[in-house]
């Protein structure tokens, strides 16, 4: 039997030499890419928050005065009636506190949110402008000048434009809101109840 006898070098050889070819296939091998891009839009609906104080109590501060109107003579006759030109009236018993009294209220509104504009029309009417106590009365004012807001930016009046600045609270337009009381019928101390006004903010 003839054995034949192939050397060890070939076989490292032809190892080295398959090891070359498979290196030379991944070589020419390319690696494949692709790319694709999505482009987002987003709708958002007008948005508006409103901030307000649902109960307002306005404490006057108390209010006492002594005034003295000088002296009077009196013609007084025997049956006990007495007369004189100096006798306290309407007129001479004046007290410089008004019936109307106008006051800002600050800081008792704010808006924020979105709108196309940036903007929101905020205004303000009188819903009830009577508070009574009993007999006693005192009345809101309405209109131009008597019953207004504003929002710390230039902007007053019964309704304004004013911006929204956004959903965060810390950029909140904030605003006050300007009444005029009249006492002319007032009679009585005490709590007086039943005003409301109302404010409306509307996106733009």
């Amino acid at each position: 039997m003839v054995k034949h006898i192939v050397p060890i070098g070939l076989f490292l050889c032809f190892g080295l030499f398959i090891s070359l070819q498979q290196a030379a296939a991944q070589s020419n091998k390319q690696s494949q890419t692709t790319v694709g891009k999505t482009n987002v839009s987003i709708v958002l609906p007008d948005l508006i928050i409103l901030h307000y104080y649902s109960g307002l109590t306005l404490n006057f501060e108390q209010f006492s005065s002594a005034e003295n109107t000088g002296s009077a003579e009196f013609d007084v006759q025997w049956n006990g009636e007495a007369e004189s030109s100096d006798e306290l009236t309407g007129e001479n018993t004046e007290l410089n506190l008004p019936d109307n009294v106008s006051l800002d209220l600050p800081n008792v509104w704010a808006i924020r949110g979105l709108s196309p504009s940036g903007n929101a029309k905020v205004s303000i009417s009188v819903n009830n402008r009577v508070l009574t106590s009993g007999p006693s009365k005192i009345y809101i004012e309405e209109g131009a000048g008597n019953i207004q807001i504003d929002d710390n930016r230039g902007h007053s009046g019964t309704s304004i434009n004013a911006s929204l600045n956004g959903i965060t609270a810390s950029e909140a337009t904030i605003g006050n809101v300007r009444i005029t009381l009249n006492f002319s019928e007032t009679t009585r101390a005490g709590l007086h109840t039943g005003g409301q006004y109302k404010i409306t903010a509307e996106t733009i």
